[in-house]
């Protein structure tokens, strides 16, 4: 990790680095078409893919992963035009703000724009999907949301932004001191007053949780699915073994959208 000083991330370096690696990777071909726009509407920059082979009426707001701090539109492209491909359905990825400019309540502000935007567009089945700090982003926004949600697709979420449940045995990561910085930077309280998001699943809609067999967040994934059991909520976990943290970069991906298209019923 690059410091500009003494457990001080220089997140201009992280963001600069994360950005470098995903433009280096191939294009993953798509059966369909990729647009860009600018701000409108009050949402953030965004990307559009849409897959020839689609469910009508159906769309999904993407949030990309990278500790709240570094991401952008490149950051998971292969996932979003893999996930629109497997599942038949519009994605909507947001660059939204981040981290120390901006605050995590700022990226869910530009979720749910994002969510309304495809809602005024006349999509009415619509889904948040949210990888690693992304799904803390997409469980706030589907509290949050006035649109009625058909689904939430997490994959190895951030949920407990206290790292109180972050298992420093599992190394898979993501990695423990940048997550430290990054919670308080992202939510401007003490760990120990961060929310931990995994505790409740009152108001989130049909959810499925997918995290890898060696990653330091899966505790909280399996809270989660034990609240979504207790709260009511159906709810399918998806455990990969032998997989770490950003397994959605790798041929894994590709088991956990075939569990989503069954879960949601968009097969």
């Amino acid at each position: 990790m690059t410091h500009a000083e003494e457990g001080t991330p220089d997140v201009a370096a992280l963001r600069r680095g994360a950005h470098e690696r995903a433009v280096a990777r191939p294009r993953r071909r798509f059966a369909g078409v990729v647009t860009n726009s600018a701000t409108v509407h009050d949402c953030p920059a965004l990307r559009r893919y849409t897959p020839d082979r689609r469910h009508p009426g159906a769309a999904a707001v993407f949030l990309h992963g990278g500790y709240g701090l570094f991401g952008d539109l490149e950051l998971q492209d292969g996932w979003c035009r893999q996930a629109a491909e497997a599942l038949g359905v519009v994605v909507l990825a947001v660059d939204y703000r981040l981290a120390p400019e901006a605050r995590l309540d700022d990226a869910v502000v530009d979720a749910l724009a994002a969510l309304a935007l495809l809602a005024g567009e006349g999509f009415d089945r619509l889904y948040l999907d949210g990888d690693s700090a992304g799904g803390a982003v997409a469980v706030l926004a589907a509290a949050r949301t006035a649109d009625p949600l058909a689904g939430l697709l997490l994959t190895n979420p951030n949920l407990d932004l206290s790292l109180e449940t972050y298992d420093d045995d599992l190394p898979g990561g993501p990695g423990r001191e940048l997550s430290t910085y990054a919670m308080r930077a992202w939510t401007g309280v003490e760990p120990t007053d961060a929310p931990r998001l995994q505790r409740s699943a009152r108001g989130l809609p049909p959810t499925l949780v997918a995290v890898g067999e060696l990653d330091s967040l899966r505790p909280e994934a399996r809270e989660l699915a034990d609240a979504c059991r207790r709260d009511g909520v159906p709810c399918r976990l998806v455990e990969l073994p032998g997989a770490e943290h950003g397994f959605v970069g790798t041929e894994r991906a590709g088991t956990v959208l075939t569990e989503a298209a069954a879960f949601f019923g968009l097969g």
